[in-house]
């Protein structure tokens, strides 16, 4: 049976008998006879001015078929996709979804409206700007993220793919969606390895012909990092740090890394209770040794506590630095210990030809701010740019 083309009866119809079914029926058969192109002009002109009317419906299923009948068609001008893409979610969705003629403008302002069904919907579309993909991650919707993610179309600046990997890392949908974005730079490569299951780790080792001893390091470091820094806010009274400090060390964690990331950063109490447990000594015992004894007493320390002699230099610089400053903990001069730390130990300790002293030094890059640690290298002679630049 051929198409029929839309009469004057339809008008009449749709007029007379507004309910949404006929309404609907009467739209199709309208959409149909317009992309035909077999319309004379004033019937051309008539089907316009009723698709108009039916995109203002106050009926939404009316105007949800209008949307998912043209959002791919020619009839789909740029103000009619703009009035559709602002309706409710169910109409907005096909627009918002597949729609070419909408601006990035536009889309930014959709975002505003914090409405998780249209931010799904822009997500997936077939392109897509960095500055919409900001946006989309600034929702904080995980499903939304991860559909960005998964959307190869989506351009996605690297301070982007960072700012996800900073919020929503540990989320296995997430991170799993990230892997498998390709062209991922080595900074963020390196961030979101962290993060990955074994598998999906081994897969993003070989893809990208990574290292696998150095993505060991990397996370052993993170974790260590991680570490203190998930640690900082409880330990507020020294029982505390006691407590914390036998945790660690029965989990396996209080490692001298962590104890010297604890020393470096000012975490003074922190360093002096990892010392007395892991040397099983009371903790006023391990800090006059390591704080007040003589040329010997920190060495006499670090065996009892089963660390690296080798390690006893830049252990042994902070510690110097520490008492020059009088600083002995807490906010008020950390800033000014931590760039003195690490000028001193970059001047003392930058050209060791130790292994395990320049990995001990690499620490201090994972935790410390990039401030603070330009102003350091500056203070002892030594070029500095962050990862990545």
């Amino acid at each position: 049976m051929a198409p029929r083309s839309l009469t004057q009866k339809d008008v009449q119809r749709l007029l007379a008998a507004p309910d949404a079914q006929a309404r609907i029926d009467t739209m199709t058969n309208l959409v149909r006879d317009l992309e035909a192109g077999d319309l004379a002009e004033n019937e051309r002109t008539l089907a316009l001015e009723i698709l108009q009317r039916f995109a203002a419906d106050a009926v939404t299923a009316v105007r949800e078929a209008v949307a998912w009948q043209i959002h791919n068609s020619r009839l789909l001008t740029e103000d009619l996709a703009a009035r559709l893409a602002r309706d409710v979610d169910r109409v907005a969705f096909p627009i918002l979804r597949h729609a070419e003629k909408l601006s990035e403008g536009l889309l930014l302002e959709i975002l505003t409206e914090r409405r998780p069904a249209k931010e799904l919907a822009i997500a997936g579309r077939k392109t897509l700007t960095p500055a919409v993909s900001d946006a989309l991650v600034r929702s904080g919707n995980v499903i939304v993220i991860t559909q960005l993610l998964r959307n190869r179309g989506a351009v996605i600046a690297e301070p982007t793919l960072h700012d996800v990997l900073d919020r929503f890392g540990a989320v296995a949908t997430v991170n799993e969606a990230m892997a498998a974005r390709p062209d991922l730079s080595a900074a963020v490569l390196e961030k979101l390895i962290l993060f990955v299951s074994e598998e999906i780790r081994t897969r993003l080792i070989r893809s990208n012909r990574l290292n696998p001893q150095l993505i060991g390091k990397l996370v052993q470091r993170a974790r260590e990092a991680a570490t203190l820094l998930l640690l900082k806010p409880l330990t507020t009274g020294e029982a505390d740090v006691e407590l914390l400090a036998r945790h660690l060390l029965i989990r396996g964690r209080l490692t001298a890394p962590l104890l010297f990331r604890a020393l470096c950063a000012g975490e003074i109490a922190l360093f002096n209770a990892g010392m007395a447990v892991r040397a099983h000594l009371p903790p006023e015992n391990a800090r006059q040794l390591a704080w007040d004894g003589g040329p010997h007493a920190l060495k006499g320390l670090f065996a009892k506590a089963g660390l690296s002699f080798t390690l006893m230099k830049p252990f042994r610089i902070v510690i110097a630095v520490a008492k020059a400053l009088h600083y002995q903990g807490g906010d008020e001069g950390r800033e000014r210990f931590q760039t003195e730390a690490i000028a001193t130990l970059f001047d003392g300790c930058g050209n060791s030809d130790d292994r395990e002293v320049d990995d001990l030094l690499l620490q201090l890059f994972d935790q410390t701010s990039a401030e603070v640690i330009e102003r350091a290298m500056e203070q002892a002679g030594l070029p500095f740019s962050p990862l990545g630049e």
